[in-house]
């Protein structure tokens, strides 16, 4: 069994100047990965920097999931034996996202006999991914017996005894180092990636963006949990600092983080200009419903800001599979959404280890394998009385209305079963929709 360890104990005991460090973000086992463009592992990044600057060990990167040039990432069927899963009344196709173990292989055949890693880190997005990440230790225990396996990343930091008892590793590492203001050593990528990921409130998210730039990388994806966080200061600095003269295509991505309520008329103004390629606004809940008042304020700043609605770089999530909510509300909520902002983006949900959904329904999450936690898979499906099936049919229903909107539905369904069957539902015009009884009031 590994030992659980912080990672200050690691950096500090088991990590020498001599030492060669391979960081490892693994592919994913899953059904579907609706944001897979956007996986770039920001942790491995910033510790690279930590351990040149700190330690002085030589570090090297070897990420599954980087995307080509045009946002694609290689997918490829599971086995037979494997290819679907069973949940609830539904059969989940599954697929692996991400370069298969070749990479490793071919990478290590590359490399000096004498210089192999002698440390292999291996990070992990969400702890439902568990699968994946086990399959990558046995990897890397059959090409470097001799190199020590170090887990670390929301599966380790969330469930560390778990992963200890699952995985073929000998460190899980459960408390992390505050590397917020560490820059990404985005040099570590052979061939730049099409974006880089930017922690907003970070000291070093301006330099990142200027290093990304000399490497040609003109997109930028903003992460945090506020970006309107001190009245939108942090974002206003970093576009200043670089909208102009680095990259005459930079282009700014808020995929997260963005809540209605907290939107402000100078915010409005800053993200409306064209430099914003795309901003999704969270949900704004009050109780199981939303808060209507601010979505609307959030429209008004828009239009004020000259933003001519709709816009095709302008969303809103609505949560769904969430506990105790109901099928009605859920409609109710993607069409105040809808009419707001104009596009609609469902955003499936999944417990948190830890977390209050996680810990108020403990009971009835330990009836469920922790792998089918993922949000793709509704684990509060039978608490809440929805099928999946009906769950899917919402999917539908969003793409639908986004097509009426927009002419082109959000790639939640791009190139899937499910698109295809809507596509040609359409085609044969069975969707007669009647006049909804769901009135949404001001």
């Amino acid at each position: 069994m590994a030992k659980i360890i912080s990672a200050k104990t690691l950096v500090t005991s088991h990590l020498a100047k001599q030492d060669r460090v391979l960081l490892i973000n693994p592919p994913v086992v899953e059904t579907r990965y609706s944001w897979i463009r956007w996986n770039q592992p920001i942790d491995l990044l910033k510790l690279a920097s930590y351990l040149r600057t700190n330690v002085g060990c030589e570090v090297h990167l070897l990420d599954y999931m980087q995307p080509d040039k045009d946002g694609e990432v290689p997918q490829e069927w599971l086995p037979k034996a494997s290819r679907y899963v069973v949940v609830g009344d539904e059969q989940y196709p599954m697929r692996r996202f991400g370069r298969s173990h070749k990479f490793l292989k071919e990478w290590l055949a590359k490399k000096d006999k004498n210089r192999l890693p002698t440390q292999v880190w291996i990070t992990s997005l969400c702890s439902y991914w568990f699968e994946s990440i086990s399959e990558t230790c046995r990897v890397i225990r059959q090409e470097l017996p001799d190199a020590k396996i170090v887990l670390m990343g929301q599966y380790a930091r969330l469930t560390p005894k778990h992963a200890s008892e699952h995985c073929v590793c000998d460190l899980v590492v459960s408390k992390t180092l505050d590397l917020t203001d560490q820059p990404a050593a985005i040099d570590l990528y052979k061939s730049p990636p099409p974006f880089v990921a930017v922690q907003l409130g970070s000291k070093s998210a301006i330099g990142d963006i200027k290093a990304a730039t000399k490497r040609g990388i003109s997109q930028v994806a903003f992460f945090g949990e506020d970006i309107c966080q001190d009245d939108g200061e942090p974002l206003r600095e970093v576009v200043a600092a670089t909208e102009e003269g680095l990259h005459r295509h930079l282009r700014y991505h808020v995929i997260c983080g963005l809540q209605p309520e907290r939107l402000t008329p100078d915010i409005a103004k800053l993200i409306a200009r064209k430099s914003f390629a795309q901003f999704h606004f969270e949900q704004a809940s009050a109780g199981h419903g939303l808060n209507l008042e601010a979505y609307g304020q959030a429209r008004r700043y828009l239009e004020e800001a000259k933003l001519k609605l709709p816009d095709e770089r302008l969303g809103g999530f609505v949560w769904i599979g969430r506990p105790k909510e109901d099928l009605e509300g859920l409609i109710r909520n993607t069409l105040a959404v809808l009419e707001h902002f104009g596009s609609v983006i469902l955003k499936p949900f999944s417990p948190t280890p830890g977390e209050p959904e996680q810990t108020e329904y403990a009971d009835y999450l330990e009836a469920i394998k922790p792998h089918r936690w993922s949000p793709h898979f509704f684990p509060f499906s039978d608490l809440n009385g929805i099928t999946r099936s009906e769950y899917h049919d919402l999917y539908r229903m969003a793409a639908f209305l986004n097509e009426k909107v927009h002419n082109h539905a959000f790639d939640f369904l791009n190139g899937t079963l499910g698109s295809r069957m809507l596509r040609n539902s359409l085609s044969r015009e069975v969707w007669n929709l009647e006049p909804s009884p769901l009135r949404i009031t001001d």
